[in-house]
Formats: C-alpha cells, sequence, structure tokens
C-alpha cells in the first residue's frame, strides 16, 4: 500500500527567489567591494503563482509576472512597491519563459500542463500600449517549456526544455527582426529547469535537470557565437539544482534558490562562467522525494487554481498543503572582477 505525501500549493504571494534575481540584473551592477547585501520585504503580488515568468522592462521601468497555468499578467513597479493588471495572455500557461527585447516582452512556450502537453506559441506584450499580439511559433515538434532562454543582439534564444514530458537538448533561435526560427546545434545533454544568461559572446546553460525533479546536474555549458558550437567542460555548481532563478551582474552569473527534495531555497551562488574545472559531475538527491514549488524566477515560470503536481509520480488522488510566503528583495554588490 503506497503512502501519501503532502505537497505544498502555490503560494498566495510570491516569494523573493525569482524578484531578487530581476532586480539584481535590473538595478545591478558590477562594485568595488564586496557587501553582503541585505533583504527587504516587499508588496505581495496579489494572485497565488508557481512556475511564473518575471521579466525587467528598462523602457517601461517595471517587472512583469505572468504563466502559473493562468492568463493573468501583473506588473510590479519598484519604486513605488505596487502591482497592476495588465493585459492577458491569450492562453493559461506554466513553466512560460519571458525576456525583454527593445521594449518588449517575449512570452515562448510553456506548458499546458504538467508535464504536458508543450506549446510553442509565442506572446509579444507591449506595455507602452498594453497590448498583447502573436509571434511566429516554434517550428513543429519542437514545442516546448522549462528552458533557458535569453537575449543575444536582435535574437532570441531557446535551450533545452520539456516537449512531450521528457526533457530535450534542442537549441533554437528566434529573429525578432524577420519573425523566424532556425534550428541549431544541439546542447551536449537534454536538460530542464534551468535559467539561461549570456556573458560577453557566450550563451550559458548552467545546472537544472533530466525531466525528474531528483535527476539535477552541477553542469555548466555554454554555447558560443563566435565560434557557432557549444564550450563543454567549464565550473560546474557547487551544487546540483534546478527550478532557480539567474542573472547576469556584469561579468558573472548569479544563481539563487532552487526546487529540491528538502524543500527549501539553498543559499545564492555566484559563478564566473570563464573558470574551467574540467567535465562537471553530477549528484542527485534521494529518488523518490519531492519538493516544494520555488519562487517565481527571473526568467523561470505561476497564478494556480490546483495544487502542482510536479516531481516524481505519486499516488492518484494526492493534494498539496500550502503555507504563506512573501516577497522579498536583496540589495546586493557583485563580487569585483
Amino acid at each position: 500500500m503506497s503512502r501519501r505525501r503532502a505537497f505544498p500549493r502555490p503560494l498566495a504571494t510570491v516569494a523573493l527567489i525569482g524578484l531578487s534575481a530581476a532586480l539584481l540584473s535590473a538595478c545591478g551592477g558590477p562594485g568595488t567591494a564586496q557587501t553582503p547585501g541585505t533583504w527587504q520585504t516587499l508588496a505581495s503580488s496579489p494572485s497565488a503563482r508557481q512556475e511564473v515568468s518575471f521579466v525587467y522592462s528598462p523602457s517601461a521601468k517595471k517587472f512583469f509576472l505572468a504563466g502559473g497555468h493562468s492568463p493573468t499578467q501583473e506588473a510590479y513597479d519598484p519604486r513605488t512597491d505596487t502591482w497592476t493588471s495588465v493585459a492577458p495572455l491569450p492562453a493559461a500557461l506554466d513553466h512560460i519563459q519571458s525576456v525583454e527585447r527593445d521594449g518588449l516582452i517575449y512570452y515562448i512556450g510553456g506548458l499546458i500542463a504538467w508535464p504536458l502537453p508543450a506549446v510553442g506559441s509565442v506572446y509579444i506584450y507591449d506595455p507602452g500600449s498594453d497590448r498583447v499580439s502573436s509571434g511566429t511559433p516554434m517550428p513543429a515538434g519542437r514545442e516546448r517549456g522549462a528552458g533557458g532562454v535569453a537575449v543575444y543582439g536582435d535574437k532570441i534564444y531557446y535551450a533545452g526544455g520539456l516537449h512531450a514530458g521528457v526533457a530535450v537538448p534542442w537549441f533554437d533561435v528566434y529573429d525578432t527582426v524577420t519573425r523566424t526560427w532556425s534550428s541549431l546545434a544541439d546542447m551536449p545533454e537534454p536538460r530542464d529547469h534551468f535559467q539561461a544568461g549570456i556573458v560577453g559572446a557566450r550563451f550559458y546553460a548552467i545546472g537544472g535537470r533530466n525531466t525528474s525533479i531528483d535527476a539535477t546536474t552541477t553542469v555548466n555549458d555554454a554555447f558560443d557565437f563566435t565560434a557557432g558550437a557549444w564550450v563543454t567542460g567549464l565550473a560546474p555548481l557547487p551544487t546540483p539544482r534546478g527550478g532557480f532563478a539567474t542573472a547576469v551582474l556584469g561579468t558573472k552569473l548569479v544563481i539563487i534558490g532552487v526546487k529540491e527534495a528538502v524543500g527549501h531555497s539553498r543559499p545564492l551562488k555566484r559563478t564566473t562562467p570563464a573558470r574551467t574545472r574540467g567535465r562537471s559531475s553530477r549528484r542527485c538527491p534521494p529518488r523518490g522525494t519531492e519538493s516544494r514549488a520555488p519562487s517565481a524566477t527571473a526568467a523561470s515560470t505561476s497564478p494556480m487554481a490546483a495544487p502542482h503536481k510536479e516531481g516524481p509520480r505519486r499516488p492518484a488522488g494526492t493534494r498539496c498543503s500550502s503555507s504563506p510566503g512573501r516577497l522579498r528583495a536583496r540589495d546586493a554588490t557583485p563580487e569585483p572582477d
């Protein structure tokens, strides 16, 4: 007879991991001295969210929160510490990824339910007009969610993710000028639930997992735009993790939090992409364990009307318990180069 476990429901407020990463990315910058940083409690989001997308618009000077199996889109103004509702997305998705390019917010891919099916939609939100339009969807058969997305020049790059419930190594690029997709060389291995970041002329894909919540990894690979090829053997994460937030600060990537079996967020990690230590290793937490939902991620994927059923399979009918959360922001000065 199987034993039921309790799993947390989506928080009625957005916990900060996602906001901190976005705040660090949008407001931070290279510093001249090391500081420990401080945390602040900010206004809670109006909706219960997990597996959300959270991105900053420099032109609007606001953060935009969407996804979580809901069409609702909300804007956070850090100048006034307030939230407002803006134009909704056309579909209720989670594990949707967003980036900002030239004043517009691009929402790419996502999942209709967990862990499938995936969609290849491209929604484009204009904060100036408060309107949502549609771009060219991903190529048929390459739809996915929970991948790593970043902008380089006029193009949006999407790596990995979940397709048909399984992690894939695919790497595609969307040209925002011609509104066309192209497929590039696959990642060295399939991964999902990681966040991407660009430093210099490289697209970094760090950590994440291979389909299962207990198959997290420390691997650090990068696509070199100059060479047109993947670079492996870069410095691995100190701990395997997936479902975290990522921010770029100068020449460094900051990785914050994690969705893990013990159900809490690990400390912030800072990675200098250029260092190498040979091939990365894998370590996984015990099989059969599950995690609580992570806080919103900076480019990651949440309000949900029902408990989130992610991780190893569990008995039918198992539902989730809940606990409140708060939105926080961390002020930090990055380590000097």
